[in-house]
């Protein structure tokens, strides 16, 4: 099975919150489509809450088509880590118009009173949000400095990893709950 893009970088060095450019691709028409990581926790250290993480990602994904309007904005999905977003874009945008939008959409999730979509009909697990948790998130973001990653530093030698998890569960942040 090939590896990932996503698993060529070293989690141990990930700063968060941070922004990286995952990946670029072109259409077959020559559209470029960046794909980034919208890291809000530290790989191994913090988790996002999952209630507050499945309201981030009905909030998250608005607040950022609104804040990077001049972009057409593909898909932002959650991590199954729990430790951010992805976001694909058709485009190029500059690493502080992503931040920018990061942080309005961030301020947006503190000023909003209401989970959009967060009914049976709407969403597969209504009854798993959290806004406070989300709320907890975004200050979380908000009271820190985002970054921008730098691939080439985060290189990781798969000749020099085993396949063991020795992280004590018990000592990880669990961010908005």
């Amino acid at each position: 099975m090939p590896i990932l893009d996503s698993f060529l970088v070293d989690h141990v060095k990930m700063p968060a919150p941070a922004i990286r450019i995952a990946k670029k691709m072109k259409t077959p028409k020559g559209d470029v489509i960046t794909v980034y990581d919208l890291r809000f926790a530290k790989p191994n250290k913090e988790i996002i809450d999952e209630k507050a993480m499945h309201t981030l990602e009905h909030l998250f994904a608005g607040f950022m088509r609104e804040n990077l309007p001049n972009y057409e904005i593909i898909d932002i999905s959650p991590m199954g880590c729990r430790t951010g977003f992805y976001m694909s874009v058709i485009g190029e945008p500059k690493n502080e118009e992503i931040i920018e939008a990061f942080k309005k959409s961030m301020q947006n999730i503190i000023d909003t009173n209401t989970i959009p979509e967060a009914n049976i009909y709407q969403c597969g697990s209504c009854y798993m949000h959290s806004l406070d948790g989300a709320k907890k998130v975004a200050k979380h973001i908000l009271n820190s400095e985002i970054v921008v990653m730098d691939n080439e530093k985060l290189n990781i030698n798969l000749n020099k990893i085993d396949n063991n998890c020795n992280v004590d569960k018990n000592k990880i942040k669990i961010i908005g709950r």
